[in-house]
């Protein structure tokens, strides 16, 4: 609703009632807002990885072009070509072996074709425009579990990720790991739970390889290898899946402990952390993938935690190892690490909402992701108000709702039809990992659902 109002001959969207110009002075400049933030631990850390990541250093992140390892320019000899909203499992899966790998290149992001269109360049080179592709020494390659193939054997027990050694076990648990795609395709993307007992049973025979070898790994060892990361991306997916359509509860259940401490093993490592999205993410980009998800009326509970119908406001519930969507100590920085970086973060981009085109790309048709919409134009006159809303917001995060409160008139602001319908817009476009990390973009979302309810 809203969406596509155009600019009127008086500069306002028509029927829209905009705020008074007071409030747009209200709220803190961006710059004194900017300056806030940057001196926070959270900020001051963040701005030094943000320096080294353009010198190809600093941990795994979404932003990154360029990856050295210690090493020079010179040694690159391998382009990635993934997806540029940091979700496709298969760019996950190259992606993280290269991380772990520690074997320098250089990262290219294209879109895949849910998320906008390709470039003509790219195209040039991978006429069919699958992602993931890389170039090795200025060949293409395409198809995951081949470039995996040949990064495992050119960085063989380099970096963190340890080669394949028992290559009968490999191979015989890469076809499991099909078997456990088909049957979860089976049982969430068919209607009713005719398909949950054959994918519950193939978890187990999941659960028993994992507990077969010491350690946390397929293989054993203390590392992963290609075959974890061949599992991981889609056992990632596979979680929120089942839960939002099905619900099921995979993690934590207590059925598959070892699956329980292999997931928590792979969040230990900054790597995985780094490519890692959340439940709501997934949900929302699974659709337009795979096809739509068929629900059951055992999932409508945790339905409306994920997709932020109930939950996405102020006071947020601790985040826990116990949590509906666990987060370990190793990647939970706290609750006012998670609002400095969400902070750090926040764009203008809610003003779209109200603008020409918003919501065509999705219109398009069926594969097409919700949480894309690459040819929106914001509505200028609506800018003042969103901007000035998400100035409320970004103060909430650095110094709590009721000091960011006090910027809101007593008499509040009248009808704001539209500026929820721009603010709501961004709170669901918020992506992980593309956008920020799952604790801040929890932080966000609240936060604008705080703001959406003083309104």
């Amino acid at each position: 609703g809203g969406a596509g109002a155009s600019a009127s001959s008086s500069g306002a969207a028509p029927n829209v009632q905009l705020f008074p110009s007071s409030f747009h002075d209200a709220p803190p400049a961006w710059d004194v807002l900017a300056e806030q933030v940057k001196a926070t631990e959270t900020g001051k850390r963040m701005e030094a990885e943000k320096e080294a990541r353009a010198a190809g250093g600093g941990p795994a992140h979404t932003q990154n072009s360029v990856r050295l390892f210690g090493k020079s320019e010179k040694d690159i000899r391998i382009v990635l070509y993934r997806d540029a909203a940091a979700w496709c499992p298969y760019c996950q899966k190259v992606w993280l072996l290269l991380e772990e790998k520690q074997a320098p290149f250089r990262i290219e992001k294209i879109n895949m074709r849910s998320y906008g269109d390709k470039p003509e360049a790219f195209l040039k080179k991978n006429p069919r425009g699958l992602l993931p592709v890389v170039e090795i020494d200025g060949k293409m390659v395409s198809e995951s579990v081949v470039i995996m193939q040949i990064i495992d054997q050119m960085y063989a027990d380099e970096g963190e990720g340890e080669g394949l050694v028992d290559i009968p076990r490999a191979e015989k648990l890469m076809n499991l790991e099909r078997t456990l795609f088909g049957a979860w395709c089976s049982f969430v993307f068919q209607g009713g739970n005719g398909g949950k007992g054959a994918f519950e049973a193939t978890l187990d025979r999941v659960d028993e390889a994992l507990g077969e070898t010491k350690g946390s790994w397929f293989l054993g060892g203390s590392k992963p290898t290609l075959v974890d990361m061949q599992y991981i991306s889609h056992v990632e997916r596979m979680l929120p899946s089942a839960l939002y359509w099905k619900g099921l509860q995979i993690r934590g259940s207590g059925r598959w402990k070892n699956m329980d401490a292999w997931l928590e093993a792979f969040e230990e490592r900054p790597a995985y952390r780094a490519t890692k999205s959340d439940y709501y993410t997934h949900c929302m980009d699974i659709p337009p993938q795979y096809g739509p998800g068929q629900t059951v009326k055992e999932a409508a509970p945790f339905q409306k935690l994920i997709d932020g119908r109930e939950g996405w406001t102020l006071p947020l519930p601790p985040l826990t190892a116990t949590s509906l969507e666990p987060v370990l100590p190793s990647s939970n920085p706290g609750d006012e690490a998670a609002r400095h970086e969400a902070a750090l973060s926040l764009t203008r981009f809610a003003s779209r909402a109200a603008g020409d085109d918003v919501g065509k790309w999705m219109r398009g048709g069926f594969g097409r992701s919700a949480l894309a919409d690459p040819y929106a134009k914001p509505e200028e006159a609506l800018v003042p108000d969103t901007d000035a809303c998400l100035r409320v917001v970004t103060d909430a995060l650095l110094n709590g709702p009721e000091t960011a409160k006090k910027n809101i008139p007593a008499e509040g602001l009248g009808e704001a039809e539209m500026q929820k319908i721009c603010l709501e817009y961004l709170q669901k476009r918020v992506g992980v990992p593309r956008d920020m990390s799952f604790p801040a973009a929890r932080q966000l979302r609240a936060h604008i659902g705080w703001l959406l309810e003083q309104l």
